[in-house]
């Protein structure tokens, strides 16, 4: 596990916890006032065995890559999501009405390796595309394998970055035993054809193998549906969407949708940047969802679901289109809106 995990440790935590010493005292290393930041204080787990002593509710890991979004021919970024969250979630306040004892830090699946295979890929060149995708299948083992730990151990893992792609691991990790529903509140459906991997298929091939059962998909963008997807969507029963359509979205209505198609006892949660208008990610639109409708989508999901979802993902958002700080304030505040 350790080989293809990197372990969050204190010695982490120290590089985002901020030096405000006191400036009546130039010799003085005692902080300026009494505020604690969620590095200070937030719980961290150096090994997996241990995730069954984690008193946190909520594991937050990443997945630093963009290889499956190369791969679907989109454009690289969503690698840096990791580092921009930690930058701003560690550094939100421990109030008792902002409280981290919610969350344990886990730390990162380990990417290097496969990152530098992929560096220097084309993918449009189909000898080196068909590279990345099969990059994309080292790396599907490694996601489903921390993620089942962490579902092992009675944990939600909140799992942040790199490409739609990991939808599939993380929903192989919850459909071994049964197969599971889903949310993806998306402009795009991910239904490609199941061959190869990449970002634009991992629905599919987890309906395929059987670990997907009902998928609902809100906010898609009807002029990204190509006619065989609509003719897949029409021809799966278990499939359903609602479209984006700036005069009518209703956030109540619209995850109502989603509630009924699916079973909320048993159901994950998927969210992909691209959906808010305007957010630097891996397919940037001037269309969208604005910021705040997303965080209430999310909100109201948990909200009417039976059931709290069996771990929540956040992709796509690429902070190298934007301002880093913007998007790390994004990630973290829709991690720490979960209750």
């Amino acid at each position: 596990m350790s080989k293809h995990f990197n372990f969050f440790k204190d010695k982490h935590l120290q590089k985002f916890i901020s030096n405000r010493y006191d400036l009546n005292d130039s010799e003085s290393y005692e902080l300026e006032d009494g505020s604690i930041s969620f590095a200070q204080s937030i719980e961290i787990c150096e090994d997996v065995e241990d995730l069954t002593n984690v008193k946190a509710k909520y594991v937050l890991f990443g997945i630093p890559e963009d290889i499956g979004v190369r791969a679907n021919m989109g454009r690289a970024g969503a690698s840096e999501a990791w580092n921009a969250f930690l930058k701003s979630f560690l550094s939100l306040q421990q109030t008792s009405v902002n409280d981290v004892s919610r969350f344990c830090v886990l730390g990162n699946v380990f990417t290097d390796d496969l990152m530098q295979q992929a560096k220097d890929l084309n993918p449009s060149k189909h000898n080196e595309r068909k590279q990345l995708s099969d990059l994309i299948s080292l790396l599907d083992h490694r996601v489903s394998e921390i993620a089942t730990k962490i579902m092992e151990a009675g944990k939600v893992p909140i799992v942040i970055g790199g490409g739609h792609n990991n939808s599939y691991p993380l929903l192989r990790s919850c459909g071994y035993s049964e197969s599971i529903d889903c949310i993806n509140i998306d402009a795009h459906t991910d239904l490609r054809v199941a061959k190869g991997r990449h970002s634009g298929n991992g629905f599919s091939h987890a309906l395929e193998n059987g670990y997907l059962k009902s998928y609902f998909m809100i906010g898609i963008q009807e002029n990204y549906l190509s006619k065989p997807m609509v003719d897949f969507i029409e021809n799966k029963d278990q499939i359903g969407y609602s479209v984006y359509d700036i005069e009518s979205s209703k956030v109540k209505s619209e995850v109502e949708k989603a509630i009924n198609h699916i079973d909320s006892s048993h159901f994950s949660l998927e969210i992909d940047m691209d959906a808010v208008a305007n957010f630097p990610s891996s397919a940037q639109s001037p269309v969208g969802y604005t910021f705040q409708e997303l965080r209430n989508l999310m909100s109201e999901i948990i909200k009417q679901a039976s059931s709290f979802p069996k771990y929540i993902h956040i992709c796509e958002a690429a902070p190298k289109y934007g301002y880093e700080n913007q998007v790390g304030k994004a990630l973290a505040t829709l991690a720490n809106d979960l209750p």
